[in-house]
């Protein structure tokens, strides 16, 4: 008896179990099926008019601002033929944000390309009724995305195509072996002076990695910012000169003097402007300053007076001779006047 009545809650507990996991999978099915959110909700149609749907297909998702809230019902052509008509069941709730302001799109789920309908949301404009038609894209931005991959793909083609048969710099690096020399060999140059500069016997070695030059071009530096606030505060000439405004003062009236005597210069004006702009001025001097170099040459070789006087020592001592002679007869005239002058006057 006993055993019977636990069979009997035994079953009794499958059995629900399997009943609830039915439930739960109906509601799970029936879920699915609404396209997310709430199957119970209230639904309202939607259309939208594309010009290409690019493999959409009844039951994939609509989107309003990434939230999945419909499905595609049905795609077929309009009656006109000429654009392909998605209708959709949306979740009444974001009507009020599915506005004449709001568009359509194709998207795209993951990467394995299945297609679905994005809505933008917008609260500007006047929600769009059930059975409406809200605006759709003029065309679906993947295929243009896809389009573009295919033309930068032709265009890489185009240029490897280029390069392995030689042409451009890239192509002759590939294809000309002198070309190549030369690239390895600038290489090596280059590993060569990175090599010097690694190593501490150059200077520029030195300057990378002696720490003692180092502290040698701080200390350098910090003495000429010293410097700079020297002059900053107005110590020294130059702080002098930067400071006292009589002293800028009188430098500019300077160079405007210097200035205005070089605009004089360059018109002729004055005797060095004639200098520069008067040949026959300048001829002239040129041929005095050739008639001195050649009377000092004459001089130097010892021609006429002047050059005997120089270069002859027994002339220099006549004339030293003689000049000493008149001095001691002027001297001997000056103490007896009346040795050498005498006046006789007769009158008859």
């Amino acid at each position: 008896m006993n055993r019977a009545k636990a069979l009997t809650w035994t079953e009794l507990r499958v059995g629900v179990v399997a009943i609830v996991s039915l439930v739960v999978l109906a509601i799970t099915i029936i879920y699915v099926g609404s396209g997310g959110g709430s199957p119970w909700a209230r639904k309202y149609e939607l259309k939208a008019l594309m010009s290409d749907i690019n493999g959409l297909k009844p039951g994939a998702p609509v989107r309003v601002g990434g939230l999945e809230v419909g499905t595609v019902e049905k795609v077929d052509f309009d009656k006109k033929g000429e654009m392909v008509e998605v209708e959709m069941r949306l979740d009444r709730r974001v009507q009020p944000r599915v506005t004449t302001k709001s568009e359509a799109t194709l998207g795209s789920l993951g990467l394995l390309g299945e297609k679905a309908v994005d809505i933008t949301a917008s609260t500007e404009g006047a929600p769009i009724e059930d059975g409406g038609y809200i605006s759709g894209a003029a065309e679906d931005p993947f295929k243009g995305l896809l389009t573009a991959t295919s033309e930068s793909t032709s265009h890489l083609n185009r240029i490897l195509a280029r390069m392995d048969a030689g042409e451009g710099t890239m192509g002759k690096a590939l294809r000309d072996e002198e070309l190549y020399n030369r690239m390895v060999d600038v290489s090596v140059r280059l590993q060569a002076v990175m090599s010097k500069l690694e190593s501490p016997a150059g200077p520029l070695g030195r300057l990378v990695n002696d720490q003692q030059m180092s502290r040698q071009l701080a200390s350098s530096v910090k003495g000429i910012e010293t410097i700079v606030a020297r002059v900053e505060e107005g110590k020294g000439p130059l702080g002098a000169l930067s400071r006292d405004e009589q002293l800028v003062a009188d430098l500019k009236s300077l160079t405007a003097n210097l200035s205005e005597v070089a605009g004089k210069l360059q018109r002729g004006e004055g005797s060095a402007g004639r200098l520069l702009h008067d040949d026959a001025l300048f001829q002239r001097l040129d041929s005095v300053a050739t008639r001195l170099d050649s009377l000092i040459s004459r001089v130097e070789q010892g021609e006429g007076s002047a050059g005997r006087f120089v270069k002859d020592p027994e002339f220099y001592n006549n004339v030293n001779g003689a000049a000493t002679d008149m001095r001691s007869l002027i001297s001997d005239i000056r103490k007896d006047p009346q040795k050498y002058l005498r006046v006789k006057v007769s009158l008859f």
